[in-house]
């Protein structure tokens, strides 16, 4: 399996092989691909998640198998999560513009960005990031099938 799918899983963008979103050349998967591999690996060793662990995840489109704090390491690991465990929209949107130039697909991803930035007024019981990484996740799981429509 490869690791895009892995970071996938994570955030909307994150939550399901882009290989089948047409909007995203392959260049661009393979750039987000090469640099998120390390955080991937270093979440999975970090957690104990073993591969078959993250295929059975990604097979059945559930993370609820996966400890919450998994995510919040790889969210907090690219940006998307910061310090004080609340999702930092100013680096979702640099890294969206760091990975994705299709201006059609990064516009799109702004604007789940944009809405997702909801899940910091909503309560937790953790400033570690977990509980929000959970919600982000879920907010994000539509994003697949909107960039698939481009």
């Amino acid at each position: 399996m490869s690791s895009l799918h892995y970071v996938y899983l994570f955030i909307g963008l994150i939550a399901a092989s882009l290989s089948s979103v047409r909007a995203l050349p392959e260049e661009e998967i393979e750039a987000i691909e090469s640099a998120m591999y390390h955080f991937v690996i270093d979440c999975g060793k970090e957690f104990g998640v073993d591969e078959e662990e993250f295929k059975k995840a990604k097979e059945s489109g559930n993370t609820d198998s996966l400890d919450p704090c998994l995510l919040a390491c790889f969210a907090k690991k690219i940006g998307f999560i910061n310090d004080e465990g609340m999702f930092d929209t100013e680096k979702a949107t640099e890294r969206t513009k760091q990975f994705i130039v299709n201006e059609k697909a990064q516009k799109k991803v702004m604007e789940v960005v944009e809405k997702c930035s909801s899940v910091n007024e909503q309560s937790v019981g953790d400033d570690k990031g977990c509980e929000r990484a959970v919600l982000l996740a879920e907010c994000f799981k539509p994003l697949k099938d909107q960039l698939a429509a481009l």
